[in-house]
């Protein structure tokens, strides 16, 4: 497994450059527009809305009394807010974007409890390791298929893999059950296997979350509601394996495309500056639809977020044409999709591919 503490990147004059260039750009669109790089009155009142959305859809499946179409309705909005919430509030608070203040910024970390995620190794996991070495192998733990699915062409290729681009959809259906049940087990063993210091405060918040969560998923629809308790455990994985196809594909299509790339190491060291590596490894689709960027809270605008993940994701849809202006002054291909569609098409596509080669041209 690779250590990330031994694992650098070539700053070399070229890449200091394009960053500074475009530091100085970004900067001056803030300062110009006088506008802050966190939430705006939008922001805030699309937060409040998913949450009151959460909160109303959950009261109403316990106290509604509803028909049978009514709360299959509901539990369908339901189900919905545990996407929403992670996209547009836990993402953004997590990464310390949503407000300037960082007490702030860690109470809305916390909603990440609502769909059963401890905010402590979710920052390990995204902000550390796939923000910090994106498409690194045994770092990025969204390079990881678990000898299952083949994303990278490090991996060994089995002959399993030659079905992947088949049958990825039904693994993908278990992706937010991997996070409630575990992902963070693994995470544990992991960190413990290399020496690292987990505070008792994380073991009592992950177990305080999983009580939680199960309580109100579970224990709590069995309890109030006239159903079998095979009935809410149905409800309750159906409702994962939709989340599942959810939260993978968006992230996924942010990285894994046909012109994926794959940073070229020499002594463990990244032959690109951090910026540049950035920009390289991610690509954006549909960043000019309104509604696909405010339902996936501005995952779908990868670049902006993985340059700048301290800027809100409300910001980035102005952000790319600096981006993209800059990054064509010095010479960066801009990787983008026109649409979700086409995304997930070269996705799949990749995984096609990946199933086949040893190594792809992509590097």
């Amino acid at each position: 497994m690779h250590n990330s503490t031994t694992i650098k990147y070539k700053n070399t004059d070229f890449s200091k450059g394009f960053y500074q260039d475009l530091r100085t750009r970004i900067n001056d669109y803030f300062a110009n527009n006088k506008i802050t790089p966190h939430a705006n009155t939008f922001m805030w009142l699309k937060m409040y809305f998913i949450l009151a959305l959460w909160l109303g859809s959950y009261l109403g499946i316990l106290f509604g009394n509803l028909s049978t179409l009514s709360m299959f309705l509901v539990i369908c909005v339901h189900v919905s807010t545990h996407l929403l919430i992670p996209f547009n509030i836990s993402h953004d608070a997590s990464h310390g974007a949503f407000s300037e203040n960082p007490k702030i910024n860690n109470i809305l970390s916390y909603s990440l409890a609502l769909i059963g995620v401890s905010p402590y190794f979710w920052r390990i996991s995204h902000n550390q390791e796939h923000h910090s070495y994106i498409n690194v192998v045994e770092i990025d733990s969204n390079t990881q298929g678990y000898g299952i699915l083949r994303f990278t062409p490090e991996d060994s290729l089995k002959k399993l893999f030659k079905f992947q681009h088949v049958y990825a959809i039904i693994i993908y259906c278990i992706t937010s059950l991997n996070y409630v049940l575990l992902k963070e087990l693994r995470m544990i063993k992991n960190l413990r296997a290399k020496g690292e210091h987990i505070p008792i405060s994380a073991y009592l918040e992950l177990i305080s979350i999983k009580v939680g969560y199960y309580t109100y998923t579970i224990i709590l629809p069995y309890l109030l509601l006239d159903v079998s308790l095979s009935s809410v455990l149905l409800f309750f994985f159906l409702g994962h394996f939709v989340l599942g196809v959810g939260l993978a594909l968006v992230f996924q299509c942010g990285h894994f495309t046909e012109d994926a790339h794959y940073p070229e190491m020499e002594d463990r060291v990244i032959q690109d500056g951090w910026a540049v590596h950035s920009l390289r490894t991610t690509c954006d689709y549909a960043s000019q639809s309104w509604l696909v960027t405010h339902l996936f809270g501005g995952i779908n605008i990868h670049i902006p977020h993985h340059l700048f993940p301290k800027i809100c994701h409300v910001h980035y849809k102005s952000l790319v044409p600096i981006i993209k202006q800059t990054a064509t002054d010095h010479g960066i291909k801009y990787r983008e999709y026109s649409s979700f569609s086409d995304a997930i098409s070269s996705h799949f596509k990749l995984l096609k591919k990946l199933g086949h080669q040893v190594e792809l041209a992509i590097f």
